[in-house]
């Protein structure tokens, strides 16, 4: 596996290569996940290009722009065309999971006519107005993350209030516990929540684009994730007229368990 990195002012985007078969893979990893998890797609005939996130890797967004002048799709699509440009790439398939879903769903309308399928296991952004989504572009809310990332352990007691009055679902509870115990992590989550609020993806544009376009289209669901729920793909999928795009499988979200990569892989057809 080769790494590479390609730059746009004060931005760095960090790739790898793996294999180097005629068909195109472009890859994009979770939060806080690796590129690895992508080296069961690995065939002869097949070339993956891994894209590392900002805010992992080498790859780098200035956190004095979080606030003011977060990440747009435009600008990833200027770091996301000098990738291809290096790989003489002109036809190529999406695969990405979870935040990594929140970027393909953004630059769908913008690449349509070099994308040959499009693969999305438990994609991030699909509700733009959820509480979620709605709450990073609140910047008392942005804010309040910022202060938290330094003792994560006041927003752990903050979400546990939470799940007292029934806002918070007990198994999102137990996530929350899992990955703000470490600062790191927490860290990471709440930059990368504050910085790529402006990376969503625009409806109207993507029923548009999927209708006329005959490549395949399909979001891969956990059937007991509880993290990026699948009545949630349900729903956006119905907003874009794609309702048989969904594929449900038995697991959470742990997608890359090697017993769980056993039930997804036979779906991503390429």
């Amino acid at each position: 596996m080769e790494s590479s990195i390609v730059r746009l002012n004060d931005l760095k985007l960090e790739y790898h290569t793996y294999g180097a078969g005629a068909e195109k893979i472009i890859c994009l990893h979770g939060h806080g996940r690796s590129v690895s998890d992508f080296h069961f797609l690995g065939k002869s005939d097949r070339k993956l290009i891994l894209i590392v996130l900002p805010h992992h890797g080498q790859s780098y967004f200035p956190s004095n722009r979080i606030e003011k002048n977060p990440l747009s799709i435009l600008e990833f699509n200027q770091l996301f065309e000098k990738i291809i440009e290096a790989e003489a790439i002109k036809k190529f398939h999406f695969v990405a999971f979870s935040q990594g879903g929140r970027f393909v769903l953004s630059l769908i309308p913008i690449q349509e006519q070099k994308i040959q399928s499009v693969h999305l296991i438990s994609p991030d952004a699909m509700d733009n107005n959820s509480f979620y989504n709605r709450a990073s572009r609140n910047r008392w809310t942005r804010k309040l993350f910022k202060s938290w990332e330094e003792d994560p352990q006041r927003f752990i007691k903050a979400a546990g209030i939470a799940k007292r009055l029934g806002l918070v679902r007990p198994k999102v509870f137990a996530f929350i516990q899992k990955f703000a115990s470490n600062k790191e992590s927490f860290q990471r989550a709440s930059i990368t929540w504050r910085g790529f609020r402006n990376i969503r993806p625009n409806n109207d544009e993507l029923k548009k684009v999927i209708a006329r376009s005959d490549w395949r289209f399909v979001i891969i669901m956990g059937k007991y994730d509880q993290v990026i729920r699948t009545r949630q793909a349900e729903l956006f999928l119905k907003k874009i007229s794609q309702q048989d795009a969904l594929i449900v499988i038995e697991c959470g979200h742990d997608f890359f368990k090697e017993e769980n990569i056993a039930l997804l892989s036979p779906h991503i057809k390429i």
